[in-house]
């Protein structure tokens, strides 16, 4: 009788042990999308915003930010646009049709395969037309190079634009999949999302 309640003693606790493995190992899975809440203003001036999405910290110029991916700025036609890095070669951009800028909904596909503008304020608002005006809840789809895993990542800002020209204009979160595997708009991590159960 000593045997059996030893062995069966040890089945919970294996079993715990199982579920700490699976637990453990679905996490490590998930660890590829980074994601970061940002609420970073961006100021309306022809500074604006310098972005790092890997590091998730901004700041007025790009010697302030090393690694930059973006650049969100006012110019002079006080409206909101887009500055991205040269370097590397296409590794930088927004997710657009042609080379107008997309404001995406969620689940919308981000990777290698769609077109990725590096359009800035000198090829004129139409190219930014999407993001000149209030939106709320949508997206940015970005591709960027990723200095910590010298790849091209894909991910997504979420963006709250206002009436005059994109401004008042925020970050309010993103993220972006460290593999380099493409992203959908609005996805993040498991442990980031709440759940209620009836």
């Amino acid at each position: 009788m000593q045997f059996k309640k030893f062995r069966y003693g040890k089945i919970p606790a294996l079993a715990a042990f199982a579920i700490a493995t699976a637990t453990l190992t679905s996490t490590g899975a998930l660890a590829a999308v980074v994601c970061g809440p940002s609420a970073v203003p961006v100021p309306a001036n022809i500074d604006g915003v310098y972005f790092n999405i890997v590091t998730g910290t901004g700041g007025t110029s790009g010697g302030a930010v090393a690694g930059w991916d973006i650049n969100l700025y006012q110019t002079g036609a006080s409206a909101l646009y887009f500055f991205w890095p040269s370097a590397p070669a296409n590794s930088a951009g927004g997710l657009a049709v042609g080379t107008v800028y997309q404001a995406l909904s969620a689940g919308a596909l981000i990777d290698a395969t769609g077109t990725y503008s590096v359009a800035s304020g000198g090829g004129g608002a139409a190219n930014f037309v999407n993001w000149q005006t209030t939106n709320t809840g949508k997206y940015l789809g970005v591709r960027f190079y990723n200095e910590s895993t010298a790849a091209i990542n894909y991910g997504w800002l979420q963006l709250d634009t206002g009436a005059a020209g994109g401004f008042p204009a925020t970050i309010n979160s993103y993220c972006y999949d460290n593999t380099g595997a493409g992203i959908t708009a609005g996805t993040t991590p498991v442990s980031l999302q709440s759940y209620s159960v009836d």
